[in-house]
């Protein structure tokens, strides 16, 4: 599928598992029309965030140089409004309440059910657009 240059939407996917990369961004990019950009790493992440914008990112608690939730706390601090959905593999109360805590706008444990991450991502979106 084409989509304009102007009306592009990026997403950013960073967590340490290539098939749960690929999954998601195969599927983003046919239902959301979204381009998808990978990081495995958090020093990854910083590199693709100070390149360019997105309109959501996907940020995995249990990156393999670094806690997740510290990454989004930097994130905010240099003021990224990005909407940032978190993948945990907790499913604990405390680890999402943790999560969000740390600036997550959403905390999604895996397994992930990908029809409901979709809609998650579309409400993400509304709240996005709404605010900016």
């Amino acid at each position: 599928m084409t989509i304009s240059m102007n009306n592009t939407k990026k997403t950013l996917i960073v967590d340490g598992d290539p098939a749960l990369r690929r999954t998601l961004g195969e599927r983003l990019e046919r239902q959301e029309q979204t381009v998808i950009v990978e990081a495995e790493t958090g020093e990854q992440a910083l590199e693709r965030i100070g390149d360019q914008s997105f309109e959501l990112i996907f940020l995995d608690v249990g990156l393999p140089d670094l806690d997740g939730r510290d990454l989004c706390r930097l994130l905010r601090k240099r003021r990224v409004k990005t909407p940032i959905i978190m993948l945990s593999d907790e499913t604990s109360d405390a680890d999402t309440i943790l999560a969000l805590n740390s600036g997550a706008s959403d905390c999604v444990t895996k397994p992930l059910r990908l029809d409901v991450l979709l809609a998650r991502v579309r409400a993400q979106h509304r709240l996005y657009e709404a605010a900016y």
